[in-house]
């Protein structure tokens, strides 16, 4: 197979974490074929989408793990999987190469699928699962944020649409005499939309990030956020252990797991606070070298199965 993955540039990868490294080097290993291109590779022309890309080869050196060969135009139909990796921010730029993934052959299975990209944003996609998740309230008004978190009467979680890593994420704490200006840097003054969502106290004995491969959940990461912060983001310094899932998110995964494979993705990564549902990530979950590393299922092998189907 001709995999073509569209990345962030591989000489900022750290190998040992990324699940973007641990695919093209699994896939490597198959005897697969690897380009790879960053989105300004992308481009479209008389129906057709193309990459301006180059043959890729990866190894475990940190440093000297890649070796690229020369700029290649080639026809996306040329490719049987393209994995669409790049890591937000998710703004046009972003969705411009998504139309240009519109444009790959039926014969190219993209991952995900483009229009899956644009349709679930990973914060706002948990109001369609209302049954799952925290109160959660998507609006740039300042007023209602705070109309909203005193009838939720605690603290409440800002987050940015656009983009990954727990990056720009703040808690609004009751009597938090910069809950006005926190509000206003958030929303830019009113004019960008945010997800504000109830501030899980569970979050302090971790958030478990749940790989689902097809639509089926394969292993729990629990993530510790270090004590000096509310993210359980790993390169901020997060402590992950395994972790099985209870009942409660075993059901949460199992009723979201069919509309995941219905819409395309192939590669999803949910977080649970508390047993609830807080973020659906599609565009570059991370998180499967760790659970290899701690024991758990190589995820990176059942992931190009699951795009061989």
């Amino acid at each position: 197979m001709r995999h073509l993955f569209v990345i962030d540039p591989i000489e900022r990868f750290d190998i040992s974490k990324d699940s973007s490294f641990a695919l093209m080097a699994a896939a490597q290993l198959r005897g697969h074929a690897i380009w790879s291109c960053d989105t300004d590779g992308l481009f479209a022309q008389s129906g057709q989408g193309f990459a301006t890309c180059r043959a890729t080869q990866v190894q475990g050196i940190q440093g000297r793990h890649f070796e690229l060969g020369p700029a290649e135009v080639k026809n996306l139909g040329e490719f049987q999987v393209v994995w669409m990796r790049k890591d937000p921010p998710f703004d046009m730029q972003y969705i411009a190469t998504t139309y240009v993934l519109d444009l790959a052959p039926q014969a190219t299975r993209v991952c995900s699928r483009a229009d899956a990209l644009r349709s679930w944003n990973e914060k706002t996609s948990i109001l369609h699962f209302p049954e799952w998740a925290p109160r959660s309230l998507l609006t740039r008004d300042m007023a209602t944020i705070r109309r909203f978190q005193a009838e939720v009467g605690g603290a409440v979680v800002v987050k940015p649409l656009g983009y990954s890593g727990g990056n720009g994420i703040v808690a609004l704490h009751p009597g938090d005499l910069n809950t006005r200006s926190l509000i206003e840097i958030s929303t830019r003054h009113g004019k960008e939309f945010v997800l504000v969502q109830e501030y899980l106290p569970a979050v302090v004995r971790g958030d478990k990030r749940v790989i689902l491969v097809n639509g089926v959940a394969r292993a729990g990461l629990l993530r510790i956020p270090p004590a000096d912060d509310l993210r359980g983001n790993m390169h901020i310094g997060a402590t992950v252990e395994l972790s099985a899932l209870t009942p409660r998110e075993q059901a949460i995964c199992d009723g979201l797991g069919p509309f995941l494979a219905a819409a395309g993705h192939v590669f999803v990564g949910i977080d649970l606070i508390g047993e609830k549902l807080t973020e659906i990530n599609v565009t570059s979950p991370t998180g499967i070298q760790e659970i290899r590393d701690l024991g758990g299922p190589d995820l990176a092998e059942e992931l190009l199965d699951a795009v061989a189907i």
